[in-house]
């Protein structure tokens, strides 16, 4: 980047040069990011936060957060890569989504860009399409809107549904009428985009989601990703979790007291058969689905290398499996619970849509973790206008620059000798 207050460079400018190409990743992504997570919180909030100072700043330093999230920022946004970008044309796709004043045709062409950067990205748009068709259903039906936890709104939904197709009603057809009306105008310029791309694997592209090395992605029902999924969400998560304990606590409390008070306040929130019917499923899928891809097992460059060889690897201890088996559990738990601060409806979307983004995916990486993950903090994040919020946004910009620091610093200062190859070129360690 230095090179650009180079005069040579000025005169000799190129257009697909290294440093414009990795311009459009180190400057364009992050700023498009930080553009469009702000506004999402902005249009998410905008009934329920009050305007202060506080608040402002706390959406700001909030999403220079994820503008430098460091599994994509370091050192992926400084190299020519997909991820950055892939990242971005989300949040700038649902911000004017969230927009009710934005135009159709804007909202159908940031769609597009988002699934041509990456094809999963598909999945967001049925996201936003189920939480849209939920919010329908709600206005047309209040019974809906009054349930009090998911499995009696999923109820509430087929047993309106089903009075109105049986039961004579004078009415029944106006408002059968009425609700597809209304999802069709929330919902159509998603759907012109799902339909679209529908047609392009059907028709064009045979059949496959992937338009790159289709070999080295080929689907597989892998299951254990969402609790990988859990345990890069909570390791992340940390951050924000116990500066806000801290913070929303006196600090003239001890810390083995303010433990004991956190453990017994989260045992009380917990229902125990839950946890055990989750940790018995988990289990189960510890014992059939560990697997692991080629690339995974051979591939020395990236740290989940290291970590499956430390805990996975067929010489380790089979017991090694199961010991994070009540992490993953507590963690799914406590995600869910993070997720009814928004609505029924956006935990709803956010639980068909995750697992379908991730549980095909045969690699683990956790780049394919950080659109979910994003999308998961901006629909837990309420009430973000105190001050002890702010303090804890902080706390957690901080813990993520010193992080992208250490990734920075292994990336560019110790490489290795490839064994990829007899070549003798240099390796870095990275995500």
């Amino acid at each position: 980047m230095i090179g650009i207050l180079d005069n040579n460079f000025l005169h000799n400018y190129d257009a697909c040069s290294l440093i414009a190409l990795r311009a459009v990743n180190a400057i364009g992504a992050p700023s498009c990011l930080y553009y469009a997570y702000h506004r999402c919180q902005q249009l998410l909030l905008q009934n329920e936060r009050k305007k202060s100072l506080i608040g402002e700043w706390s959406y700001i330093i909030l999403s220079v957060s994820v503008a430098t999230f460091p599994v994509i920022y370091a050192p992926y946004s400084m190299l020519y890569y997909t991820d950055a970008w892939a990242t971005a044309s989300v949040f700038l796709w649902y911000s004017s989504h969230l927009n009710s004043k934005k135009s159709s045709w804007l909202k159908i062409g940031l769609g597009g860009f988002c699934v041509l950067c990456r094809q999963t990205n598909i999945a967001w748009l049925v996201f936003a399409t189920i939480i849209d068709v939920c919010h329908c259903t709600e206005q047309c039906f209040p019974a809906v809107k009054n349930s009090g936890c998911t499995f009696s709104y999923i109820r509430a939904c087929i047993t309106e549904l089903y009075k109105c197709c049986t039961v004579k009603q004078s009415n029944r057809f106006n408002i059968l009428f009425n609700l597809m009306k209304k999802c069709w105008l929330s919902t159509y310029s998603n759907l012109i985009v799902i339909g679209s791309f529908a047609l392009f694997v059907v028709f064009i592209n045979k059949g496959d989601l992937v338009v790159g090395d289709r070999s080295a992605h080929i689907p597989r029902f892998h299951p254990m990703q969402l609790c990988y999924f859990v345990i890069f969400a909570l390791t992340f998560s940390l951050p924000w979790i116990l500066s806000q304990y801290y913070f929303n606590r006196q600090i003239t409390n001890s810390f083995v007291k303010q433990s004991t008070i956190i453990f017994f306040e989260l045992q009380k929130n917990i229902s125990i058969v839950v946890l055990i019917s989750l940790a018995t499923l988990i289990s189960g899928l510890v014992y059939f689905n560990t697997i692991a891809h080629p690339y995974l097992l051979a591939d020395n460059r990236h740290y989940t290398f290291y970590a499956w060889r430390l805990l996975f690897s067929p010489g380790k201890p089979v017991f090694l499996r199961y010991l994070p088996v009540p992490l993953y559990a507590c963690g799914l738990y406590y995600l869910d619970t993070m997720l009814i601060r928004s609505s029924i409806a956006y935990k709803l979307a956010f639980w068909i849509v995750t697992p379908l983004v991730l549980c095909p995916q045969y690699l683990l990486e956790p780049r394919y973790f950080v659109v979910p993950y994003l999308m998961y903090k901006l629909h837990s994040n309420r009430n973000i206008t105190n001050s002890n919020t702010f303090k804890a946004a902080i706390f957690e910009f901080i813990t993520y620059q010193m992080c992208n620091f250490v990734i920075m610093w292994v990336f560019l200062y110790h490489p290795f000798t490839s064994t990829m190859d007899k070549t003798g070129r240099l390796d870095r360690f990275t995500w």
